[in-house]
């Protein structure tokens, strides 16, 4: 089906079966990482580029990361920074559907706290206790497991902002 006035291409079947999109190459022009769709526990407070882990307490959920080195790690909200999401994941009206597109690979803006350290490309990044932000993960051992992903963009010592995250 195309929708010539909003633009959207939907992929379906009439007979309400399931279907398929196959295509040799994809191109996206329009985001970089490619995310799954979730619920955030406060969702008032949740905004692209934060950090997010599982919440224990109720599955298929997440919770706004504040805890350094956190295991539980998720990943971060994607579309910070003026880079939007590429391709999303989910599966409506199940538990694994939701509200925010977290990344699952690729390239987004994250919330990163230096006042522990300097970022500069290449480091590992993992949770802190600033919530919603990640850190440099300075013990590697801590931070086996807690790994987001690798700055490559870097942010002075002592401040707060966005840096590039390859997921």
């Amino acid at each position: 089906l195309l929708n010539r006035e909003g633009g959207d291409v939907a992929v379906g079947s009439a007979s309400g079966g399931t279907s398929k999109l196959i295509a040799p190459v994809i191109q996206i022009t329009g985001g970089s990482d490619f995310s799954e769709m979730f619920d955030v526990g406060g969702e008032a407070s949740v905004q692209p580029g934060m950090v997010v882990a599982i919440d224990p307490d109720n599955p298929g959920r997440l919770v706004v990361s504040c805890t350094e080195y956190d295991r539980k790690v998720a990943g971060i909200v994607s579309g910070a920074g003026g880079v939007a999401t590429g391709m999303t994941m989910g599966h409506d009206g199940t538990i694994a559907d939701g509200k925010h597109p977290v990344a699952l690979t690729g390239r987004v803006y994250c919330l990163v706290d230096a006042t522990g350290g300097a970022i500069e490309p290449g480091d590992m990044l993992t949770t802190s206790a600033t919530p919603g932000h990640a850190m440099k993960a300075n013990d590697i051992g801590s931070a086996s497991g807690a790994i987001i992903g690798k700055a490559m963009t870097s942010l002075r010592n002592g401040e707060t902002g966005l840096v590039l995250v390859l997921v």
